[in-house]
């Protein structure tokens, strides 16, 4: 479930870059974060209803919180920064979900994973700057900072699902803050300068998106969620990086210069340590 849900998540980044043109990122958002929650909402009523006593729950607001800032950091993003490069920063959110695991439920961090978030930060520096401080002052580093703020609320939003699914079903919880963070991104569209050219903006990518990028693959991670740790299904998401790095190359022509190499490798490397080390700890536990 999760590797299904993280080759959909992967493919998003070229789909948004493209198919956004002049419109406003806020309006796209809540366009497809609407779509996705209208297929939620459906599903729910299918399985047997909706309890409307959910919204109550503190959990789907800060879903809410964590899904609004995740569109709108990653969205704007794409906007600045390339969707190979993107995808790796929001992809690498194990980085900061092993310390939210360690935290909240109590999972082993240990020497090495710490190590490994370390070298992680260490992998983000190199894609982000290229060691070349000058470039902290471009409209680029500008869109990649934005991008890990996505990848900061990507992580919060796991222990916030992990928690959420004992109380409501999965189609429950995907579609109330689907829902509810498209009426937040539309204000925020109204609010910074309105719809923008939306003639340029692609209808396709818009169902695409909305449809295989926000729902569906969220239902199928919440669902794998519940047999693996927060560590492991992170990990297993890390494909959607390797996804969106080969589509950016592909279907871009986006360049992938010895550095930005080096720094995906380092990427890489930190999760295999996060995610190997865990795995012996939960073999010397049993």
């Amino acid at each position: 479930m999760s590797l299904a849900a993280s080759l959909l998540f992967g493919s998003q980044y070229v789909v948004i870059k493209d198919g956004l043109g002049g419109a406003s990122p806020f309006l796209f958002g809540a366009l497809t974060m609407g779509i996705g929650g209208t297929f939620a909402l459906l599903l729910a009523f299918r399985r047997g209803g909706l309890d409307l006593n959910i919204f109550r729950r503190w959990e789907v607001w800060a879903g809410t919180a964590s899904a609004t800032c995740l569109i709108a950091f990653q969205y704007v993003g794409l906007t600045l920064a390339p969707a190979s490069v993107g995808g790796l920063i929001v992809g690498g959110n194990v980085i900061f979900v092993a310390p939210l695991s360690a935290l909240i439920f109590r999972e082993v961090i240990g020497r090495r994973r710490a190590i490994g978030v370390m070298v992680g930060l260490f992998g983000l520096f190199t894609l982000t700057t290229q060691w070349d401080l000058s470039t902290l002052n471009s409209s680029e580093f500008f869109g990649y900072i934005l991008l890990l703020g996505a990848s900061l609320s990507i992580a919060a939003s796991y222990p916030i699902t992990k928690l959420a699914v004992r109380h409501m079903d999965n189609y429950e919880w995907v579609m109330s803050f689907h829902l509810l963070s498209a009426v937040a991104l539309a204000a925020l569209m109204l609010l910074t300068g309105g719809p923008g050219e939306t003639s340029s903006m692609s209808l396709p990518s818009i169902i695409y998106v909305g449809l295989l990028c926000t729902s569906v693959p969220t239902i199928l991670w919440a669902i794998g969620l519940g047999s693996l740790s927060l560590t492991t299904s992170a990990t297993v998401l890390l494909s959607e990086s390797a996804f969106a790095v080969l589509l950016g190359a592909v279907v871009r022509n986006e360049p992938l210069g010895p550095l930005t190499l080096l720094g995906a490798g380092l990427m890489f490397v930190a999760i295999f340590m996060v995610v190997r080390t865990g795995a012996k700890e939960r073999r010397v536990e049993k």
